[in-house]
């Protein structure tokens, strides 16, 4: 839900008019929802989880349409979380949670001696998501195996009734559902994402690959808009008019309509929606660059979970992902961005930060 900031605030400040744009944003259901329209036309572009567009060009859920991205739109914001009921059975305490390793280590040990016949199911808001792979990443650093739990796709504002109802055990999912379901007290936040993977793209703005080469000056233009938007919220954590400006636009009716949504009346306030136990971000020379070794890393996952068989395509991810274009975004704008299209992941004192993942992984392909 907040990962539509920075299209809201481009819009909200005039940012894509300042760039001859005229822009309407258009809310959708679910991101099978969004692929498709950008797929064929019906939408320009579109924020999406990280790992779609590299999905639709390998035809993955969908026929394969080649679509790109140049430009990354937040990191982190991801969180998982499991069910009250289940966090008793671990004999985990809410108030005194171990380190996320731990947690999922309790988990492997309680699925070992575990009688039910259904098994434990957890939910993501797609396969093709960066919920989903850190989700089967954190399970299998703790020992868990894909066969041991049943992962299926729930919308993410249905996701703390689901856990509520007794539907899944857990989720990973973006804010502020985790933070809605732990201040009801139906589920716990037993690890923000960015704790998996640190420094990670979490949202990018893509568009099909006829659009980018047909419009080429319109899409640098859009692109330019929402860097500047991404720029503004920079500091949005600790900027408390800037904060209450974006919850008075997120609220509105036109666009997420949240006093009319499961979030009214819970208190859930604009300090808990960006709530430092879930942190997201959404500007950085290095965040907003669409890094082909996260691309390549993103493949791996896929071939991982046997979505995809196919090699590690250098080709595919020159087409999907455009640093040469967030590059000269940036220097129109005066940011400063890395000049390298690649980096070794998990190595978190390589170029621009670097990224980082909690069982010390170092992930590195040749460009």
């Amino acid at each position: 839900m907040l990962d539509a900031a920075p299209l809201i605030v481009a819009k909200e400040l005039g940012l894509f008019a300042a760039q001859g744009l005229n822009v309407t944003l258009q809310r959708e259901a679910s991101w099978a929802s969004i692929r498709d329209k950008v797929a064929f036309g019906v939408l320009d572009g579109a924020q999406m989880i990280a790992p779609l567009p590299l999905a639709s060009s390998l035809g993955l859920g969908a026929a394969a349409v080649p679509m790109t991205t140049a430009l990354v739109l937040s990191s982190g914001g991801n969180a998982i979380t499991l069910s009250s009921r289940l966090m008793q059975q671990l004999d985990l305490d809410p108030a005194k949670l171990p380190c996320p390793l731990a947690s999922g280590i309790a988990l492997q040990q309680h699925l070992q001696h575990r009688t039910q016949l259904q098994p434990l199911r957890l939910a993501t808001v797609s396969p093709y998501s960066c919920h989903h792979y850190q989700l089967h990443y954190w399970l299998s650093v703790a020992g868990i195996s894909a066969r041991q739990v049943e992962v299926i796709g729930v919308a993410p504002a249905a996701m703390a009734a689901q856990l509520a109802s007794g539907a899944i055990d857990g989720f990973c999912v973006g804010e502020p559902w985790s933070s809605l379901a732990q201040l009801n007290g139906d589920g716990t936040i037993v690890t923000s994402c960015d704790q998996l993977w640190h420094n990670w793209q979490e949202k990018v703005f893509a568009v099909n690959q006829q659009f980018a080469d047909n419009k080429p000056q319109c899409y640098l233009a859009l692109l330019t808009a929402l860097l500047q938007a991404c720029h503004w919220l920079a500091d949005i954590s600790s900027n408390p008019d800037k904060k209450s400006q974006l919850w008075y636009w997120l609220v509105q009716g036109h666009y997420l309509a949240l006093t009319d949504s499961a979030l009214h009346n819970t208190g859930l306030s604009p300090n808990t929606l960006f709530n430092k136990a879930v942190p997201q971000a959404f500007f950085g020379p290095a965040l907003n660059m669409p890094w082909r070794s996260q691309g390549a890393f993103m493949l791996q996952q896929m071939r991982n979970l046997q979505q995809w068989q196919g090699p590690l395509n250098q080709a595919l991810l020159s087409q999907v992902y455009r640093p040469d274009l967030y590059r000269q975004v940036a220097a129109g704008l005066g940011f400063a961005a890395p000049k390298e299209d690649w980096r070794l992941e998990g190595c978190a004192g390589t170029v621009g930060e670097g990224s980082r993942f909690i069982d010390g992984l170092v992930f590195g392909m040749q460009s």
